[in-house]
C-alpha cells in the first residue's frame, strides 16, 4: 500500500492525524495553485483561508475518494483551482476608489510584467524538483529554519544547506539567462 493510499484509507476511517499527514504532505503544492490564481489580488490570510478549505473538502468527501480513479493530489488540485476561483468570485467587482491608492497604482503592463515574473520564479523553483523545490518553499516562502526543514525532510541540516546554495546558484544562472535574452 502506497503513503497516498495509506493517507485515504485513514482519511475514510476520519482518523485526524491522517488529515494532519495530508496536510504535511500536499499543503506546499496547493498552495502554489491557489497562489497561482489568487496570490496577486489576496492577503495571505485569504490564501490561508482557501487553503483550509481544499483539506475540509478533502475530509468530507475521502469516503467517496478512490485512488484506482485518481490521486489525492489530483483531487486536492482540481479543489484548489476551483475554491481559489471562487474566492476571485467574491470579490465585489465596484468599489470606490481611495485617490492615494490610485496615485500609487501599476498600469496594467506592469502588474501584467510583476505577475509574469512571479509564475516564472515559481516554476523555476517546481523544476528544481523534489526535496529541492520542498525545501526552497518551506526556506523562503515559510520562512522555516532549516532544523525544521531538516526534521520534516529527513534529510541532515548540511544536506539542506547545501541544497539551498546549490539551487540559489541554479536559479540565478538561468534568471540572469533569461534577463540577458530580453
Amino acid at each position: 500500500m502506497t503513503d497516498e493510499q495509506k493517507i485515504l484509507h485513514n482519511l475514510k476511517k476520519k482518523k485526524r492525524d491522517s488529515l494532519e499527514k495530508a496536510i504535511k504532505v500536499y499543503n506546499p503544492y496547493v498552495r502554489v495553485i491557489i497562489y497561482k490564481i489568487i496570490g496577486s489580488v489576496m492577503t495571505n490570510e485569504d490564501i490561508e483561508e482557501v487553503i483550509s478549505d481544499v483539506f475540509i473538502s478533502l475530509w468530507k468527501c475521502a469516503e467517496s475518494l478512490d485512488t484506482e480513479k485518481g490521486s489525492i493530489r489530483a483531487y486536492l488540485g482540481t479543489i484548489a483551482k476551483n475554491c481559489a476561483k471562487n474566492k476571485l468570485r467574491e470579490l465585489r467587482p465596484y468599489s470606490e476608489l481611495d485617490e492615494t491608492i490610485s496615485s500609487t497604482a501599476k498600469s496594467p503592463q506592469e502588474s501584467f510584467e510583476i505577475r509574469e515574473e512571479k509564475d516564472f520564479i515559481v516554476n523555476l523553483v517546481m523544476a528544481l524538483g523534489e526535496p529541492d523545490s520542498e525545501i526552497f518553499i518551506r526556506f523562503y516562502y515559510y520562512e522555516q529554519k532549516i532544523k525544521d526543514i531538516s526534521r520534516y525532510t529527513g534529510l541532515p541540516i548540511p544536506t539542506i544547506k547545501t541544497k539551498l546554495s546549490r539551487g540559489r546558484l541554479a536559479l540565478r544562472k538561468i534568471y540572469e539567462q533569461k534577463e540577458g535574452a530580453a
